[in-house]
């Protein structure tokens, strides 16, 4: 069985006008041989269901940089309800460190739906779907190196880590959008009893480890922010680079490696 793994914004939509429509040939070929798309994001659920919905697919979905996992089954990123979210203790967390850290980092939570409209290029009500946070708070770190060394510690104390992406600095568990890939490929391996190939694509530095972990990764071109690190796995040929930018370079890419059989 293959699957496909894919980030959103800059990867599969277009990084300013969010629109996927120059990958759908490439979309409807996958849907014609049964290959299932798993969005990986670090957007919310709330905002990924409709792009899921547009789409034409039901499949398990990894939200806000592998904070979470959902549509697998009732066993996945289970949730007590009687503990505070993530979301929630990450807010606390921000609430109790020194001013002068604190005053280094802006996130959702401390920004309006229009804000977080004008800082995403979002329409007015996708900007209040990304503000329905669970498990993880993006924004921006605007402190020296030594500060943010020094809020990334008070964070790993907490069990939290930060990922930079596309265009925010997310705080979220300690996880990762290549661990929730994992746990997919497993619920899909015991599903189908099949091995399981796997392509991943993404852009930016919170996409490298899904990238790394794929049997083959893609980093789709992004001129709004600097190129990824060519790796080890890039030199030995299992990570590749389009050309062309966003939902233009998915499409090229995935056709090129289903006319190669790879896919």
């Amino acid at each position: 069985m293959k699957l496909v793994f894919t980030d959103l914004d800059g990867t599969l939509l277009d990084h300013d006008s969010y629109s996927y429509e120059a990958a759908r040939p490439a979309l409807d070929l996958l849907a014609a041989r049964g290959i299932p798309v798993i969005l990986a994001s670090s957007k919310t659920e709330a905002e990924m269901r409709p792009i899921a919905e547009g789409i034409g697919i039901s499949h398990p979905m990894i939200v806000e940089n592998g904070a979470g996992l959902v549509g697998l089954n009732a066993e996945s990123s289970p949730v007590d309800r009687d503990l505070p979210s993530p979301y929630s203790r990450l807010r606390s967390f921000l609430r109790e460190i020194p001013k002068d850290l604190r005053a280094c980092f802006e996130g959702f939570g401390d920004w309006d739906a229009r804000r977080v409209a004008s800082e995403t290029g979002l329409p007015l009500a996708s900007a209040e779907l990304a503000r329905q946070r669970q498990f993880s708070e993006p924004g921006h770190f605007t402190g020296t190196e030594a500060q943010k060394a020094a809020f990334l510690g008070l964070l790993h104390t907490q069990g939290f880590t930060a990922v930079q992406g596309g265009r925010f600095f997310t705080l979220m568990p300690k996880t990762s959008k290549a661990e929730r890939m994992a746990e997919v490929v497993a619920h899909y391996r015991r599903l189908t009893g099949e091995p399981i190939r796997t392509v991943a694509l993404g852009d930016a530095p919170n996409d490298l480890a899904m990238l790394e972990a794929a049997d083959c990764g893609i980093i789709i071109a992004n001129p709004a922010h600097h190129p990824l690190p060519v790796t080890k796995r890039e030199q030995e040929g299992a990570i590749l680079r389009s050309e062309q930018a966003g939902p233009w370079g998915w499409n090229t890419m995935i056709q090129q490696l289903v006319a190669t059989g790879f896919l």
